[in-house]
């Protein structure tokens, strides 16, 4: 039978047994990157390897050439399929159609996306035949696909600390572009775990792009992309400078539906009355 696919030695993908990779708006926080990096550091002493698992992955970030998409594969595999009788595995075609629809977009042809999935989803017992291909043109040198890197991340570990790490790391040194992560999960049993929760909020309004699938296109061969990226402006109080002298305002932003997301506790839900479109009070 075939082998599962595997990333060569060409450096081109990411893998949790070492084989690396090809090869802004957002000020970062210290305290949000100190805080992602003190997670494998909290793991009883036996575990000692996720911390230098950990240690090799900051290490390939660091020397990876700039990228500015980052995609939660998880996230969007399992995207719609809660129905009866769905498969275990991620709809790999799902992730496909995301991906391609970011590399063949006219405006990305200095883009380069790095893609998460934990290894669990490259096993042979979890592996359809069918996405066999697939993985083997994410791991290929055809374009568009020389733009993406694929990371396979390892067992034992959170997925979503490796793809979050990325996002930030690269997103916040300076000369790099800003790194844009693609996922619906709002993220809050990561904020909860931090001390620099109302940064990392900040950051998540300005660089989470929300995703949905339309119809199927049969041009395209593929479910329409559909993807809700974050406003040019952060939503919350600031200050209006007037003009020719008639003095200063504060905008003052009322609630609407969808603020669920922008809450530490989670739990916020806005009343049946609250508009779906932006209001301010001066």
């Amino acid at each position: 039978g075939r082998k599962r696919p595997r990333g060569g030695n060409d450096g081109r993908a990411y893998n949790s047994n070492g084989k690396n990779s090809k090869g802004n708006d957002y000020n970062k926080s210290d305290a949000i990157l100190n805080d992602r990096k003190a997670q494998p550091n909290r793991l009883p002493k036996d575990h000692s390897w996720r911390v230098n698992e950990w240690k090799k992955f900051e290490t390939f970030i660091k020397n990876h050439p700039p990228f500015n998409v980052v995609i939660d594969g998880a996230n969007v595999g399992y995207f719609q399929q809660n129905f009866g009788g769905a498969p275990k595995h991620v709809d790999y075609r799902q992730i496909d159609w995301l991906v391609r629809h970011l590399l063949e977009q006219p405006s990305s042809e200095n883009y380069h996306i790095m893609l998460f999935l934990h290894e669990r989803h490259f096993s042979p017992k979890l592996l359809p035949r069918w996405a066999y291909s697939i993985i083997d043109t994410w791991e290929g040198n055809c374009a568009p696909y020389d733009r993406l890197t694929l990371c396979r991340t390892p067992g034992g570990m959170n997925d979503d600390w490796f793809w979050m790490q990325a996002a930030l790391l690269r997103g916040g040194q300076k000369d790099s572009p800003s790194v844009l992560a693609i996922t619906n999960d709002e993220m809050r049993d990561h904020h909860f775990q931090m001390l620099a929760q109302g940064s990392f909020l900040r950051w998540k309004e300005r660089h989470q792009v929300h995703f949905d699938f339309g119809q199927y296109d049969k041009f395209l061969r593929r479910r329409i992309v559909l993807l809700k990226y974050p406003k040019s402006y952060s939503r919350r109080i600031q200050r209006l400078e007037g003009k020719n002298g008639s003095g200063d305002a504060i905008a003052i932003p009322l609630p609407k539906k969808g603020d669920e997301g922008r809450y530490v506790d989670g739990v916020h839900v806005a009343d049946d009355g609250a508009p779906e479109e932006e209001t301010y009070v001066l």
